[in-house]
């Protein structure tokens, strides 16, 4: 027979690996710290796609250019609250801007912005 213990034990084992696999299935970025380290006029298109993964944006200038941007939008973990979420909750909206010269990285900018600044790029989630 299984004890009382034993059952609530098992409960809060499944309750925690539940909880943990269910917040693993989003990609998290860290866009400031990531973006260290890409060196300009040394890493590569591959190796910055395996530092930052896939652009939000790339376009290529007139000039031939390329460019790609990344966007980043963070919650703390409050924001998701209902009812109380906005009112508590603070975000911090994240751009990087990463120009390549052919397959090698010429510049990087990282830039942290306001959310109406976040929203003049057309980003809204």
């Amino acid at each position: 027979m299984v004890s009382k213990r034993s059952t609530l034990l098992i409960f809060l084992f499944l309750s925690v690996v539940l909880t943990v696999t269910a917040c693993s299935k989003k990609q998290v970025r860290y866009l400031a710290s990531d973006v260290c380290l890409v060196e300009p006029e040394k890493t590569t298109k591959q190796e910055v796609l395996s530092y930052l993964g896939q652009p939000d944006e790339q376009y290529v200038e007139p000039t031939g250019e390329e460019i790609w941007v990344y966007f980043d939008e963070r919650k703390n973990l409050l924001s998701d609250t209902p009812y109380i979420g906005d009112k508590v909750g603070d975000q911090k909206f994240e751009m990087v801007t990463v120009t390549f010269d052919g397959d090698i990285v010429r510049t990087t900018v990282y830039r942290s912005m306001s959310e109406e600044e976040f929203k003049q790029y057309g980003r809204q989630e």
